[in-house]
């Protein structure tokens, strides 16, 4: 009997057991309010990108009573197995707090919170609504509140760590409101921090503008601003929100709302116009006194924009001050335990790097000196159709035209795109050799020989030109090399080229020469990092990416300006038809020299009033990749971003970029030739209107061996004469009907299948399937195009 009683009490609990593990709640990345709150308690003191991810399960629904209703009998055999559906729990949001009315125009009214500084914006003939801070769950934790409620968090260093504070978040702060006519004002103070700043907001035509004005930014203690980050939740997006949030990651990449979804540990979080080289710890993911590891490689933020749009409703933001030296933060759903996708700028008020002192290893180390700029955000508010990346895009592309004032720069023909390396050096065991990969002669003969083949538009870069060939002395661009033909030689292809309607440019470095130029003397002319010492700047294998014993140089801003402005004289005597400036379209830096201690802002303004004084000067200009800052200072960009960085977190790329030049400049695809699968590359240049191009030479690719151009691959002449000609006629009646024209649309038909669409109504559908796709009756071949319209 005992022996019973003991097997049904182990049946039992073995049953138990069954049904505990049956009735196990799912892991999602919605959280339980009360863990978020501890989350968000455990974790102010971490940077947007370092964000962790609590994995937590989510709480059992609440179950309603069931609503009783007579049923109607059905006979036996037309009975059918019921359908249970399963109880739909409707969220209660807490209500939003209706603020003050502050400002009003012809078109919004701004509202604002007095208690926390946020604000709220509806539109007067549509009643749509923005929120500074998003409506939560009603059972969220007063934290949770806090934290989504604050206009801005401040992050601040005494000397190590780097910690986030943020209003209301303690007793400790205070927020005082004044309401002007044109501005509010709200006045930010932690008492015990001894810090103080302000956020103001004005109303604009199409949305609102949010300011840090530098003249409220108070320090009085041991504490430091390190950061500030503007309206964290601005139209946050919930997950089951139908939107994407836009990140400017490379040529653009968006991040689609969904409830479910991986967890993720953190979020984007990456600077505009990339890392500052400067500062080692920026763009290395290990540093010690003798070696360096590079961070993996990822894509540039070129443009200072961001958005979310969800519904019929969303933003774009544009950083109009203070943009050198900010962020692009993008959370998703899930990071802190906050079910909430949010996008927000953060501005860098002090860099930080890392120092070695002895044998003591790593110690963090903090500019002394706060960056000194006004800080501004721009809101542009979009409803209806405009809700969209589409739409973004159209707003900037309005506001570089506007405010920038960046004109049109008509291209008349379609060329095809040369890059041609003139000369190297090689080290051998005693001395050096030099590489003769075209001489100026032998580019006549390419001229000839394109034009034979019916290529009569040609638009040639030559690089490597002057003495010592490519990284030879830089920054000194002349004299020009004798082996390639000296400056006769190099005139006499000139008047060659052009006679023959050829567009000749010269590539210029003006900010990164090699280690062994003669022209650099490095204690004087380059830049410093933190420590103080020359800043060296590492070539990397790309295997490992741990540096190698090779290394450039960054040059001082007045370098530049002094050496580009004394050598405009001569490129003009040369007669040529512009000069390409290499880096400053995608290379921006500061300086910790502490005799002549510069920030990136004053790197950009050296870089744009070189380009103004070569325009001015009757020279074309070209960048490679096009940073924001070039726009309207130049005639051509190369190479420009055509893909995102991939990031885990994000769905895809988009053309957001191409979204907004296309028709303002021309710009081209990185070289055909060293695509490593050109027919993919080929159909995205063209998905992105990019023009495509070659880097050549006219020696055998096998002579750069050994080389610091051992990168080209695959570049001869006698390779790629054929090639190159058949793609380009083959394309060149489609870019022609495209060219000058805005990119107004650009949309995903199918998977793989994409249309862009042009101002004069042509479309562009490419097809990256293996198998042949229908788009509306036309049948679209694999891995090919078609082209509608016009």
């Amino acid at each position: 009997m005992r022996k019973k009683v003991k097997v049904r009490g182990i049946l039992c609990i073995v049953v138990m057991m069954l049904f505990a593990v049956i009735n196990v709640q799912p892991l999602h990345s919605s959280a339980d309010p009360s863990i978020a709150a501890q989350s968000v308690q455990a974790e102010e003191g971490k940077e947007v990108g370092q964000e962790e991810t609590t994995v937590v399960t989510e709480p059992a629904e609440e179950q309603t009573p069931a609503v009783q209703e007579k049923e109607t009998a059905v006979p036996a055999e037309e009975q059918t197995p019921a359908v249970v559906a399963a109880p739909v729990q409707k969220v209660e949001l807490q209500p939003v707090t209706p603020g003050t009315k502050a400002l009003e125009n012809e078109r919004y009214i701004l509202y604002v919170d007095e208690k926390s500084g946020n604000l709220r914006i509806t539109d007067k003939i549509t009643n749509k609504e923005w929120l500074g801070s998003p409506q939560l769950e009603r059972t969220a934790m007063p934290n949770i509140k806090k934290y989504t409620t604050a206009p801005i968090y401040a992050r601040y260093t005494q000397g190590a760590d780097i910690t986030q504070v943020y209003p209301l978040k303690d007793e400790d702060s205070t927020v005082t409101v004044t309401i002007e006519q044109d501005v509010v004002r709200a006045e930010f103070a932690f008492i015990s921090l001894k810090l103080s700043f302000a956020l103001e907001y004005r109303l604009t035509a199409n949305g609102f503008e949010a300011s840090i004005p530098q003249e409220y930014l108070k320090e009085e203690g041991n504490a430091k601003f390190t950061s500030l980050e503007v309206l964290p939740f601005f139209h946050a997006a919930r997950e089951d929100a139908e939107g994407a949030m836009m990140l400017p990651d490379g040529s653009g990449a968006l991040l689609e709302f969904r409830k479910e979804h991986p967890v993720y540990l953190k979020g984007y979080s990456e600077y505009i116009y990339g890392g500052d080289e400067t500062f080692v710890k920026q763009n290395h993911e290990i540093t010690d006194n003798s070696w360096q590891k590079a961070a993996p490689l990822k894509k540039a933020i070129a443009l200072p924009v961001f958005g979310i749009y969800q519904g019929d409703t969303g933003y774009l933001a544009i950083v109009t001050k203070g943009d050198t030296d900010a962020k692009i933060n993008g959370v998703p759903s899930g990071i802190r335990a906050i079910s909430l996708y949010r996008a927000s700028s953060e501005f860098t008020l002090r860099k930080d790097d890392v120092i070695f002192v002895g044998n003591s290893g790593q110690i963090p180390y903090y500019q002394g000196e706060m960056i000194k700029t006004d800080r501004s955000v721009r809101y542009v508010l979009l409803q209806g159709e405009e809700a969209n990346y589409v739409g973004m895009a159209k707003e900037y592309r309005n506001y570089l035209m506007e405010e920038k004032k960046v004109k049109e720069v008509v291209l008349e023909n379609t060329p095809l795109y040369l890059q041609v390396l003139g000369g190297i050096s090689r080290d051998e065991v005693i001395g050096s050799t030099f590489i003769e990969a075209a001489t100026f002669k032998q580019i006549k003969d390419m001229i000839d020989q394109y034009q034979a083949e019916g290529v009569t538009q040609l638009e040639i870069t030559i690089e490597g030109w002057s003495k010592n060939g490519l990284y030879g002395n830089q920054p000194e661009q002349f004299p020009v090399e004798k082996k390639l033909g000296g400056k006769k030689g190099l005139k006499e292809l000139q008047e060659y080229a052009a006679g023959k309607g050829v567009n000749l440019y010269l590539k210029a470095n003006y900010v990164k020469p090699y280690q062994d130029s003669n022209s650099v003397k490095a204690s004087r002319d380059a830049v410093r990092g933190i420590n103080r010492e020359v800043l060296k700047q590492y070539v990397y294998y790309l295997s490992t990416r741990w540096n190698t014993d090779d290394y450039f140089y960054l040059m001082k801003p007045s370098v530049i300006a002094k050496r580009s402005n004394a050598e405009l004289s001569k490129f003009q005597d040369l007669g040529v038809k512009g000069v390409q400036f290499e880096h400053f379209g995608s290379l921006l830096y500061s300086d910790e020299d502490n005799k002549s201690n510069t920030d990136r802002q004053l790197t950009e303004d050296t870089y744009v009033n070189a380009l103004d004084n070569f325009r001015k000067g009757e020279l074309n200009t070209a960048v490679d990749y096009g940073f924001a800052y070039t726009l309207g200072h130049v005639n051509r960009i190369d190479q420009v971003p055509l893909d995102s960085s991939q990031f885990v977190y994000t769905d895809r790329a988009i053309p957001f970029y191409q979204l907004v030049l296309h028709g303002l400049v021309p710009y081209t695809a990185s070289p055909v030739n060293l695509y490593d699968d050109s027919r993919n590359q080929t159909l995205r240049a063209l998905e992105y209107g990019a023009l495509p191009s070659y880097e050549l030479t006219y020696a055998p690719t096998s002579d750069l061996q050994r080389t610091m151009a051992d990168r080209l691959f695959s570049s001869s002449l006698e390779n790629w004469l054929a090639p190159s000609v058949q793609n380009y006629l083959a394309l060149k009646e489609v870019y022609d009907s495209i060219s000058n024209q805005q990119m107004t649309n650009h949309e995903q038909l199918q998977s793989k299948v994409f249309r862009t669409t042009y101002a004069n109504g042509v479309s562009i559908i490419v097809n990256y399937n293996e198998q042949s796709v229908d788009v509306s009756g036309q049948t679209v071949e694999a891995f090919s195009y078609a082209v509608t319209g016009g």
